[in-house]
């Protein structure tokens, strides 16, 4: 087997973290601006993380897996159901890293209370612990389910016709 499907992968992998990054920063941007601006955090919250996942649909389909892209109703569909089930996984993750394993307060022992914890919070910190493991899953999902090769339907004229003797 030719090692090439395996490099394609890889190459893939990291185009995909780099959006991931340009993801992170749309969507804390946009958060961050909304919120300073009109002081409603959860709907900014809600809209940044949309322009979040629109910006990461726009890059990957176009750079990341532009030789798989489809641009159908299926791929776009498949798409959000994709980053929902991340963003639980996510959530799951962030709420066992603090509330399970104490690891936010494990964090915040460790640095002390200074400029650093300020930054990054107990929150913050499971949530950067969470982000390795979704990023593994978000990829996958995008890679298998999303982006993946679909079996080509038979054409009509490729089908057999009923031919009656």
């Amino acid at each position: 087997m030719s090692p090439l499907p395996e490099k394609k992968s890889t190459l893939q992998f990291i185009q995909f973290a780099l959006i991931g990054v340009s993801n992170t920063l749309v969507d804390y941007g946009v958060t961050f601006a909304l919120n300073a601006a009109f002081g409603l955090f959860v709907l900014a919250r809600i809209i940044g993380y949309i322009c979040g996942v629109a910006n990461s649909y726009f890059w990957n389909s176009r750079w990341t897996f532009r030789e798989e892209r489809r641009r159908d109703t299926r791929e776009i569909l498949s798409f959000l159901t994709v980053n929902l089930i991340t963003l639980g996984i996510s959530v799951l993750l962030q709420l066992l890293f603090r509330d399970a394993l104490h690891l936010g307060d494990w964090w915040i022992g460790f640095a002390g209370e200074n400029w650093l914890t300020k930054l990054l919070n107990a929150d913050r910190f499971c949530m950067l612990l969470a982000f390795p493991l979704t990023l593994i899953v978000n990829f996958i999902g995008n890679k298998l389910f999303v982006f993946g090769k679909r079996k080509k339907m038979a054409e009509p004229e490729d089908r057999p016709e009923n031919t009656e003797e």
